[in-house]
């Protein structure tokens, strides 16, 4: 009989428990929207995605994100398409995500557990202290 090498059982038991959690992570992390900016006002490149983990919405931008430097950029939901949404009602009944944290490359913003994803139809980067509509991007 041919026995190449033996493991031991609890080691046999840590590895296929490492093995499940990684299989159920897989599992769970699914890309809920995603979508390219539209230029507004400024050139913003990239994509992004809101991907489900868990019971969390992370929205993440990838690695092709840049745009142009500028004082208070916050993204929005907003409940307006993209053709409807401009600088004077870009913030009205829209949801805060966050600040904008760096100008380029990936990033990663939850979304709070408050909002319901479903009653928003645009992503927004909006310059708030200038009231200007930086870009938009309709949720797919």
């Amino acid at each position: 009989m041919l026995t190449l090498f033996k493991i031991n059982p609890i080691i046999m038991k840590i590895i296929f428990t490492l093995l499940f959690i990684l299989c159920l992570g897989a599992v769970e992390a699914q890309t809920t929207h995603s979508g390219s900016w539209t230029e507004v006002s400024h050139e913003v490149e990239g994509s992004w995605k809101i991907i489900k983990e868990g019971t969390d919405l992370v929205l993440k931008f990838d690695d092709d994100f840049d745009t142009k430097k500028a004082p208070d950029l916050k993204i929005f939901l907003s409940k307006l398409t993209s053709d409807q949404v401009n600088k004077k009602n870009a913030t009205t009944g829209s949801a805060l995500i966050a600040e904008l944290k760096e100008y380029d490359g990936s990033q990663t913003f939850r979304i709070p557990k408050s909002i319901q994803i479903s009653d928003y139809k645009t992503l927004l980067i909006h310059c708030e202290e200038y009231g200007v509509l930086w870009s938009v991007s309709s949720l797919k």
